[in-house]
């Protein structure tokens, strides 16, 4: 069975040209696909819409009055249609929010997302760099990333990668204390940072492979963000327990080094998310695909 407006394409093609043969090959179609479209329209309407035999063939009467309705139908079907794809078009217009906490490539990131999206100039971004978890639904969030459990099935989520902490420190601060022996050792001879709970106002606690943790009982610097907990590790005044994402490319080049490395610990994912709703903005769903991409690209391992 044929779409409707399918088969009224076909009859007003034949209407026009007379010819079965011709209107196939200015639709594309096989001629049978045409005779069996106009045999299915004409069982539809419960009337007859050609005479033909085998020298020509001629628009009944009935034909006559139908072909300018069915014209008529399918110029406006078309503009309906035309209207969908303005509201579409328009849909790459606005504003897409999203949350994220402070990650070393922000910038990186930021960059690569904007520069992907030179082409939507009408698509304004919204960008919230916090360790404050904000509820995507309660604010009207558009897109999340966050590292932590993934969340439930009220979320589109995408993975990026496995994220877990690593003690780190600068070589100068392991030159003049010495590599802890242990953790009982690193918990009372060293200079621990400790990263305060935006959500709660505690401090988190340090969390270890071996089912150990800790609170760092007197922290020698106590930061809000972890862009300044990596700062004081890396002028030599910490002792800091860090996500491996922030720590990498430090490790790398040398300006700081991993300390008790059997006692890394990974129990969590960085992954990308939004709500489930059944009309996605065409913009939210281009932003949350190039963050998806850009994210395992800049995390990959």
């Amino acid at each position: 069975m044929l779409d409707k407006l399918d088969a009224l394409k076909i009859f007003c093609t034949a209407a026009q040209t007379l010819k079965f043969r011709e209107a196939a090959t200015q639709l594309g179609l096989a001629p049978q696909q045409v005779t069996r479209g106009i045999a299915e329209l004409e069982s539809q309407l419960g009337e007859m819409l050609f005479l033909r035999n085998t020298r020509q063939i001629k628009l009944t009467p009935f034909g006559q009055q139908f072909w300018p309705k069915a014209e008529r139908l399918l110029v406006e079907s078309e503009a309906l249609f035309s209207e969908g794809q303005r509201r579409n078009e328009q849909s790459m217009a606005g504003k897409v929010r999203i949350t994220l906490p402070p990650l070393f490539e922000n910038r990186d990131i930021i960059c690569q997302l904007l520069h992907q999206l030179s082409d939507y100039p009408e698509i304004a971004i919204e960008w919230h760099n916090t360790g404050r978890h904000l509820n995507i639904i309660d604010e009207q969030i558009d897109i999340g990333i966050r590292i932590g459990a993934v969340p439930d099935n009220r979320y589109i989520v995408k993975t990026i990668r496995p994220v877990g902490v690593q003690i780190v420190a600068a070589p100068a601060l392991i030159q003049r204390l010495g590599e802890p022996a242990d953790l009982k050792a690193l918990q009372l001879h060293y200079p621990l940072s400790a990263l305060s709970n935006s959500n709660s106002g505690r401090i988190w606690p340090w969390q270890f492979a071996n089912d150990n943790s800790f609170f760092p009982a007197n922290p020698a610097f106590v930061a809000f963000d972890i862009d300044s907990e990596l700062a004081a590790a890396l002028a030599g005044r910490t002792v800091s327990q860090l996500a491996d994402i922030t720590v990498r490319p430090f490790l790398q080049r040398g300006e700081l080094v991993n300390l008790l490395p059997a006692l890394n610990y990974q129990p969590w994912q960085l992954y990308i998310f939004r709500p489930h709703l059944p009309l996605l903005p065409a913009r939210v769903r281009l932003v949350f695909d190039l963050l998806t991409q850009i994210l395992r690209e800049h995390f990959a391992h």
